[in-house]
């Protein structure tokens, strides 16, 4: 698993620019809804080529994703009742 990297950078506009470097596909935004949503509004997306990238083995992605579930103590993705 590579590292996972968040940029923020704040415009003199005061508009909050994100970059997700370190994941593939769609993670990005399941990694930055929670930070978008108690910011503020998500005015545009501009995607890296990075999210466009599918996984070739859905069953791996899936054992992933549990097994970040598993760590941050948290189900959102699957529905469970915690």
């Amino acid at each position: 698993m590579s590292l996972t990297t968040i940029k923020y950078t704040i415009k003199p506009d005061g508009n909050l620019e994100e970059e997700v470097q370190g994941v593939d596909g769609h993670a990005c935004q399941r990694i930055t809804n929670p930070i978008e949503n108690e910011v503020g509004d998500v005015v545009s997306r501009d995607y890296l080529p990075s999210f466009f990238v599918t996984d070739a083995n859905p069953i791996e992605a899936n054992i992933q994703r549990l097994e970040d579930e598993d760590w941050s103590g948290c189900c959102n993705t699957w529905e469970c009742a915690l």
